[in-house]
């Protein structure tokens, strides 16, 4: 009688128990599997947009290789409106930057590159945003300016991509004997990399014809 009184205990205590806390357990375990599944479709949302960048950035190269300019920009111009924080969108920006300045429209390349650079930025294309606004001020003969942008840009511990472009600036600045080793570094790493050395080496023959 004792054993059958103690279960009957521990069925009103469960039962008690039930009342004051099933309803909010069994909502936390909507919750926990709404969110789950929540986070399943955000997930699988930004695979879906994350295809769909990389599907019009691959598009927009091809226009570009057809020399379909116009198509291009658009395109280019879609993707940063439609997947802003996207890194498709920062490499259409460093594209759309270059059409404008093949067409010495410096001011919108300056306003698609201004904001890969603000804040934290994006770790590779950050600095190639640095060197397209300072072969911009370059081109309009702010080579101080220029230099300035590089100098946020620091070489990596073994060689420095931007070794000619360092160079141009400071002949620029009238600095042609600071110039000449960072030539001679562009045209080891052009060797190096099987690039074309012809124009670097034509700057070096100019800095040793304008020191004579």
């Amino acid at each position: 009688m004792e054993h059958y009184a103690s279960e009957q205990e521990q069925v009103e205590a469960l039962k008690r128990w039930w009342k004051d806390n099933g309803r909010p357990l069994v909502f936390g375990l909507a919750i926990g599997i709404a969110a789950l599944a929540g986070y399943r479709y955000w997930d699988a949302m930004q695979t879906a947009r994350a295809e769909d960048a990389s599907q019009n950035y691959s598009a927009m190269l091809q226009m570009m290789n057809d020399q379909r300019i116009d198509d291009a920009r658009t395109t280019g111009q879609a993707i940063i409106d439609t997947y802003p924080d996207s890194t498709y969108a920062r490499l259409s920006a460093l594209l759309l930057a270059k059409l404008a300045a093949d067409t010495e429209d410096y001011a919108r390349a300056r306003e698609l590159l201004t904001p890969l650079v603000e804040g934290a930025g994006d770790s590779e294309v950050a600095p190639l945003a640095r060197a397209r606004l300072a072969r911009l001020a370059l081109a309009e003969g702010n080579a101080d300016t220029a230099a300035a942008y590089m100098a946020k840009v620091p070489p990596t511990a073994d060689e420095d991509r931007f070794a000619e472009l360092r160079g141009d600036i400071l002949v620029a600045q009238g600095k042609p004997d600071a110039a000449r080793p960072l030539y001679l570094e562009a045209l080891a790493l052009a060797e190096k990399l099987g690039l074309e050395r012809g124009a670097i080496q034509l700057k070096l023959d100019n800095l040793g014809a304008s020191g004579s």
